[in-house]
């Protein structure tokens, strides 16, 4: 039976090494093996693992998709029952969201679509997305001596990215800004389109830098802090620390601003048709098919080798 899921779209920005080799340069020796590995971590006394990862081609485009799974328990201290009202209770009922994720290949978009409540969050899939890739280079370099065959290091940030408009209504309801902090790291072939970022981003090129952050204390126009936030499009990781008007504080980060869109996805259907049916969704939203010239020519580069990977 159909039914609305919820949806999110993030930056999957991965680079490895002090170069910052692109995530395709090591996506047959790293990352698919990596995602596929028979792993659990534990993250706040839940248990979080992968499933069913493959690469995967729909509508004519590479994208790496897969499960992220939940293992939880309920703790249920009262129910409602007929003829006795509420009742206290002491069940403990264990329980397995999970949430479909989607990377395309060819701009290192994902979406997130969270099957039920309770499912696993874009934070959740990056705590675990870290540990698989960190786990799987360090198993393989702790038995080769060459220093050669070393598998390089990786540096992944999952951040989400802003659908137009949300940020500016977000901020609508705040009194006042008290600062907005930008981290950066390295990029994964994107090209910026702000100025103002740009150019902090070639003073860390100067400097011969792979991360920083500045802090804009107290900005006063609330609608160019929004500009300039949706401008980054998950290229930088933002916080901006809030007052609203009736005097609340609250730190907004960059999962506050991605506005969840509805797909509908049946639970009775194989796990392909229902990838395939959130890439029919995912084509016509600019925020995840957009695609820098850079990394147009890095897919171009490796399609032969994912080809090859996709028909074993």
């Amino acid at each position: 039976m159909l039914e609305d899921k919820s949806m999110g779209i993030a930056n999957f920005n991965c680079t490895f090494g002090k170069k910052n080799e692109p995530m395709l340069e090591h996506f047959e020796s790293i990352v698919l093996p990596a995602f596929q590995q028979n792993l659990v971590h534990e993250i706040k006394g839940n248990k979080f693992h992968f499933e069913k990862v493959r690469l995967v081609m729909t509508k004519g485009e590479f994208a790496l998709a897969g499960i992220i799974v939940k293992r939880t328990k309920l703790v249920v201290k009262s129910l409602v029952k007929e003829g006795e009202g509420l009742t206290r209770t002491n069940q403990v009922i264990p329980s397995d969201p999970y949430s479909y994720f989607f990377i395309n290949l060819k701009n290192h978009r994902m979406a997130l679509v969270k099957n039920q409540p309770g499912s696993p969050t874009l934070n959740n899939f990056s705590s675990l997305a870290k540990y698989y890739l960190r786990t799987f280079i360090n198993e393989h370099n702790r038995n080769v001596e060459n220093a050669v065959d070393k598998l390089l290091a990786a540096k992944l940030n999952v951040v989400a990215i802003p659908f137009k408009g949300v940020i500016k209504e977000e901020l609508q309801n705040i009194k006042k800004i008290e600062y907005v902090t930008l981290r950066f790291y390295p990029l994964n072939g994107d090209i910026l389109e702000n100025e103002t970022i740009e150019h902090l981003r070639e003073m860390l090129d100067e400097v011969d830098s792979n991360s920083a952050y500045t802090r804009i204390n107290t900005p006063k126009n609330h609608d160019k802090v929004a500009e300039l936030l949706e401008d980054t499009k998950g290229t930088v990781k933002p916080s901006i620390r809030v007052i609203y008007k009736n005097n609340s504080k609250r730190t907004l980060t960059d999962e506050a601003f991605t506005e969840s869109m509805n797909i509908e996805i049946d639970d009775e259907e194989p796990f392909i048709e229902n990838i395939d049916n959130m890439a029919g969704k995912l084509i016509n939203k600019e925020e995840f098919i957009e695609t820098s010239e850079e990394n147009e020519g890095l897919y171009d580069k490796f399609f032969g080798v994912l080809s090859n990977l996709f028909n074993r």
